[in-house]
């Protein structure tokens, strides 16, 4: 056991003096962090001013882990892959989030169902989901089903929104709002989408909101002649 334990008192001596020789003569520096992938949200500058503090970590003392802490902090990335490369370089492979919808007025949901916030929103046409907080999952399961309601229709679905009392509302292109409520809102949204394609179709530009809250059928309000 002496033995063991004077072992192991000369491995921690040795460790020690590896690393203050290494941090004093530059031994093992990171110089270099060389980043693969291919990112449609972040740009290589973007990544390189974020990746910044990996430059001058020791290679020989710094864990994957410790580097992965910095490496995941941008919010486009979803995950990263960390190789050392001796003696002075870091590879980084980065995977970005996909987004799928943007999240009230300044985030992105995923497709993975996780909100980000990003510096700069992505210029594209996705929908817009909104809710109460912590309700992302559950307003992501919805928008997936509703969704594949709308899949046999023409109609463009701009926004899906839960209401803090619960009630959920549809918007449409050219500004249509559905009002669907809190029950049977699949059932609602069918019986919707068959007034639509029967009677409503040639006129939605004209229309102003629609109230499918009823057991039966729907309540249409048009627009004025004014607008």
């Amino acid at each position: 056991m002496r033995l063991i334990a004077f072992l192991g008192a000369c491995l921690l001596f040795l460790l020690a003096f590896l690393q203050g020789e290494a941090e004093s003569r530059g031994w093992f520096t990171v110089v270099e962090v060389q980043i693969e992938g291919e990112p449609n949200y972040l740009t290589t500058t973007e990544l390189s001013e974020a990746y910044g503090d990996i430059i001058g970590m020791s290679l020989l003392f710094s864990s994957l882990q410790d580097i992965m802490q910095i490496t995941n902090k941008p919010a486009w990335v979803q995950t990263t892959e960390i190789r050392k490369i001796w003696p002075n370089k870091i590879l980084v492979k980065v995977k970005e989030h996909v987004p799928l919808a943007y999240w009230g007025d300044n985030e992105v949901i995923t497709k993975f169902g996780v909100v980000i916030k990003p510096n700069q929103l992505p210029q594209e046409d996705l929908p817009r989901l909104s809710g109460p907080e912590g309700s992302n999952s559950m307003v992501l399961e919805q928008f997936r089903l509703v969704s594949q309601v709308l899949a046999l229709s023409n109609l463009q679905m701009t926004k899906l929104e839960l209401e803090e009392r619960g009630a959920w509302n549809v918007y449409f292109s050219q500004g249509l709002l559905v009002k669907l409520g809190r029950d049977e809102i699949l059932e609602r949204l069918q019986r919707f989408v068959a007034v639509y394609k029967s009677d409503l179709s040639g006129r939605i530009k004209n229309i102003e909101q629609v109230d499918a809250r009823y057991s039966h059928g729907i309540a249409v309000t048009w627009k004025s002649p004014a607008n």
